[in-house]
């Protein structure tokens, strides 16, 4: 991405997680591990379990089912924005774990059915095709007041059978509150991203978010960033380099 990162701004884009597919035990722990995760960090979350949730985590075996729905849903919903090429923009890939968009729009306080959404991906090629750029990655400056609005993430569970609910739960959690959109990166600083990507080599899987990824999120939320511009890439290094120097 260029320019300013994306985050939940606050209002009615703050946080409220759902997560089905599991056991109700196990359901309840990727919810209660997300949220906590978020207060943690600084992020907006809204109050209580019993609230209107715009970030759903669907673990399922048959990922083309579900993402088969996601795709007619939204050529409903967006009428003729996704229709002819744009609908690669959303189509199911077979290729990895996990499978993603962010519904991005703008003002605080507006019902998201009622914002000016745009949809992107996780994987950075469907994104590259729909922009006829050559680059990869996505341009999320725009308004200063634009940000998450919702989150989808689906997770197929025949490929996650040896990775522990735990670190699945940190994986979601970082995908949730920040705008990830290449997890096969492999960045100088241990990450939980890590988890999944075959770039890192030799390196040592994390089980859990590393102390870098909670230095990032919480520069990332340092301020309240409702109605002003999200922090730079220099003023993220800049507080994260702050953050270890205390410790």
């Amino acid at each position: 991405m260029t320019g300013s990162l994306e985050l939940w701004r606050g209002g009615k884009r703050s946080i409220c997680p759902r997560t089905i597919g599991l056991s109700p035990e196990q359901n309840a722990f990727v919810t209660a591990r997300i949220r906590a995760l978020a207060m943690h960090v600084g992020a907006p979350v809204q109050p209580g379990p019993q609230c209107d949730y715009n970030v759903t985590i669907t673990f399922t075996n048959s990922p083309q089912e579900t993402m088969d729905e996601v795709f007619k849903w939204a050529t409903v919903y967006f009428r003729n924005r996704y229709s002819g090429g744009m609908r690669d923009l959303i189509r199911f890939r077979s290729d990895h774990a996990i499978q993603g968009w962010y519904l991005m729009g703008g003002g605080l306080n507006n019902d998201l059915e009622l914002a000016h959404l745009d949809v992107w991906p996780i994987w950075p090629q469907i994104t590259q095709n729909y922009l006829a750029r050559g680059f990869t990655g996505t341009n999320l400056g725009g308004s200063p007041v634009r940000g998450i609005g919702a989150v989808i993430l689906v997770v197929d569970t025949t490929k996650v059978v040896d990775y522990s609910v735990g670190a699945i739960a940190d994986y979601l959690a970082m995908m949730t509150l920040s705008v990830v959109q290449s997890p096969e990166n492999c960045d100088p600083l241990p990450s939980i991203l890590d988890l999944m990507s075959s770039s890192c080599g030799a390196r040592e899987k994390p089980a859990a978010m590393t102390a870098g990824d909670l230095a990032f999120l919480k520069a990332l939320y340092y301020k309240n960033a409702g109605w002003s511009r999200s922090l730079t890439r220099s003023q993220i290094e800049s507080n994260m380099l702050r953050q270890f120097k205390v410790r």
